[in-house]
């Protein structure tokens, strides 16, 4: 009776042991915690000013701040820190600050369960006044609106002003070739788009960001073309280039990221649907080499976008899955594995009952031989 009481309790530390394995898997996302002063023009942001933090132009965090010129606190206890989530696969990704909307200067890498101290700066935006249409209508008699009248003909445009804080600030659009408004310092003074004349790429610069050129001086002008199918560099193995633009100048900088968009028609989304990859790369002249960077796909608006924070050529190619033949060495199936290859290993907790098993086995033999 005790031989078998010993050999069930080894049976179940075994199973207690493979949950445990199989609990511990992969570490869940912690999010990435800041805080930090925050100025708008130089000047405290008011309390009420609206932080917002992303990834990849989507929205990962916001906050309202409380008190003037500061957001959140080094005290975990007094909250009020803005939160940022993320996913495993953004473990490192660029995060892009925004005070009330406007770009902050600085940007920050997310770390998933990190707590950062990070200042935040904004320039401070100056409306502009939009005039107003006043009908005048004809008060009494003898109010004449001629040019020698006594009274007033019209009105100082700018005497009524409506203006919406909360209007997005749209930025104005050019084709092929664009004057960049900066300040000394290469602050973007008027966000503006760059589209090819086809309007199926378009490169958009907010105001607030910091444009440089490749000597560092303020960026004055933004160009955004397509490149002629026989000046593409090569495409790397297994993908297809759908449509390649040349950003320039050439390597320019710019901080925070600006947008780089393709807009596809109907007929090359539906390549999409059918299960072709679409991806974003840029091309690397020193290495001769195309390199991926992250992008975002959006169906309902059939576009693809992407964060740079440099001017060079970047290409949307096309990934399609490879089909070999069944039993094909060293290629890859529709399934992802190498064919010949065995499927995946058995999960850690399968290999701890086994191992619990066979000493069970054993330690049974050897009392029965006892």
């Amino acid at each position: 009776m005790k031989i078998r009481d010993g050999i069930a309790l080894i049976l179940l530390l075994g199973l207690v042991a493979g949950a445990a394995a199989a609990a511990g898997g992969t570490p869940p996302v912690l999010p990435h915690a800041f805080y930090g002063d925050v100025t708008i023009g130089g000047s405290p942001a008011p309390a009420g000013t609206v932080i917002t933090a992303k990834i990849g132009g989507t929205e990962c965090g916001s906050i309202q701040t409380t008190d003037a010129g500061k957001y959140g606190s080094p005290d975990e206890s007094l909250g009020n820190r803005l939160i940022v989530t993320g996913t495993a696969d953004q473990e490192g990704a660029i995060i892009t600050f925004y005070v009330n909307g406007v770009a902050a200067q600085e940007t920050a890498t997310f770390r998933s369960g990190a707590v950062t101290a990070l200042d935040l700066s904004a320039v401070a935006i100056t409306p502009t006044p939009t005039p107003t249409s006043s009908t005048g209508g004809g008060g009494g008699g003898g109010g004449g609106s001629g040019p020698g009248s006594g009274g007033s003909s019209s009105k100082n445009p700018g005497s009524e002003v409506t203006y919406d804080p909360n209007a997005p600030l749209a930025p104005e659009v050019f084709t092929e070739s664009a004057s960049l408004t900066t300040s000394s310092t290469g602050v973007v003074l008027e966000s503006v788009m760059v589209r090819t004349d086809d309007k199926v790429g378009a490169v958009t610069i907010q105001e607030g960001t910091i444009a440089r050129d490749s000597a560092g001086n303020p960026l004055t002008e933004v160009t955004c073309t397509k490149v002629a199918p026989a000046e593409v560099p090569p495409a790397p193995p297994g993908t297809t280039i759908a449509v390649a633009l040349r950003c320039g100048p050439a390597g320019a900088t710019f901080d925070p990221p600006v947008l780089l968009t393709y807009t596809l028609s109907a007929e090359e989304w539906a390549r999409i649907e059918e299960g072709v990859t679409p991806k974003v790369m840029w091309y690397n002249p020193e290495s001769g080499e195309w390199q991926e960077i992250a992008a975002t796909v959006n169906p309902a608006t059939r576009t693809i976008t992407a964060e740079v924070s440099h001017f060079s050529i970047y290409a949307l190619v096309w990934t399609a899955p490879e089909t070999v033949a069944a039993g094909a060495e060293g290629t890859v199936t529709p399934g992802g594995e190498p064919a010949g290859e065995p499927g995946p290993a058995l999960p850690t907790w399968a290999l701890v009952v086994i191992i619990v098993l066979v000493i069970a086995l054993a330690a049974s033999l050897l009392m029965r031989r006892k």
